[in-house]
């Protein structure tokens, strides 16, 4: 009697593959107003001529939540304008990003956009000097031919006038004596509601 040999054959099946669980990523978050620069970073040589532009800024997040690497990546046209932007720049902070939980660093890009402008109740003040100079007949002539404009820095105290003094001049000393003049002859009501605080202001030459 013969032997019967059977070959048994046994199909492996493959397992169904399981991708790895892929990292979860959270990016930074700002705190506070992270392309917010204050006022008093405008140079006060682009505020005497009216200088204007958008700093584009690349930088690092680092672990800790600073900023760190700052470079210019879009010019605002202007190196003082792009000098205060990384400047400015270096004082934010942020939430850093995070990998499964821990904290990275994160490359970001953001701007700072220059504009003049003078918000309340200051801008009310700068008006009030531009229309004492505007109704001396000699100072409004020595304003249109000016080199620049004047830039005041003024501190209030107490709901008053505490100083003003020239930051930038208008290239003309008599000018910028008028202009303090004016500043300083402000009816005291004009400022009953400021609080103790430090401005730049800027009187805009005529016809701007």
């Amino acid at each position: 009697m013969l032997a019967g040999i059977v070959f048994v054959s046994l199909a492996a099946t493959a397992a169904p593959s399981v991708a790895p669980p892929q990292p979860v990523t959270v990016r930074p978050a700002a705190v506070g107003a992270p392309h917010f620069c204050p006022e008093d970073h405008y140079p006060v040589s682009a505020l005497q001529t009216g200088t204007e532009g958008k700093t584009v800024m690349r930088f690092t997040i680092t672990p800790q939540g600073s900023v760190a690497d700052i470079s210019v990546q879009e010019s605002s046209g202007n190196a003082e304008l792009d000098n205060a932007s990384l400047v400015c720049a270096q004082t934010w902070q942020y939430r850093p990003a995070t990998q499964d939980g821990v904290a990275v660093a994160d490359n970001w890009v953001a701007q700072v956009v220059w504009r003049i402008s003078v918000a309340q109740p200051y801008s009310r003040l700068a008006g009030g000097a531009r229309d004492c100079l505007r109704e001396n007949s000699v100072a409004w002539s020595e304003m249109k031919t000016a080199p620049f404009r004047p830039v005041v820095r003024v501190k209030f105290a107490g709901g008053a006038l505490a100083d003003a003094t020239m930051a930038g001049s208008t290239g003309d000393p008599d000018l910028d004596s008028l202009t303090l003049a004016c500043y300083r002859n402000l009816p005291a009501e004009m400022m009953t509601d400021i609080p103790d605080s430090e401005r730049l202001l800027v009187i805009m030459k005529p016809g701007e």
